[in-house]
């Protein structure tokens, strides 16, 4: 029985493609090199590969807000760096930074 559940919750590329309306080749790349730090998992069968219906699912959840935190951290150090070559950031309309 747990093969035929199987069989009912893997899709192919095309019909992820297609359920999300975007190009096979995207698909093709999110499984090979990822989007954004995450990497939609696939798997081959018989030369066709595959994607399970969970962890698509968990693919398209919105990341964990700990991200961010990351992103502003990156952020900063970029701002850093520019400064160190004498490259200021926009200002904002208020005048801040």
């Amino acid at each position: 029985m747990r093969i035929a559940n199987q069989l009912n919750e893997r899709l192919t590329l095309n019909q992820v493609a297609s359920r999300l309306n975007v190009h096979v080749a995207t698909i093709y790349r999110w499984t090979l090199s990822g989007v954004r730090g995450r990497r939609l998992p696939s798997f081959l069968i018989g030369g066709r590969r595959y994607v399970a219906l969970p962890d698509l699912e968990q693919f398209l959840q919105p990341r964990e807000p700990s991200s961010s935190d990351d992103d502003s951290m990156r952020s900063k150090r970029a701002q850093e760096q520019l400064r160190s070559y004498g490259i200021g950031s926009p200002k904002c309309k208020d005048g801040a930074e």
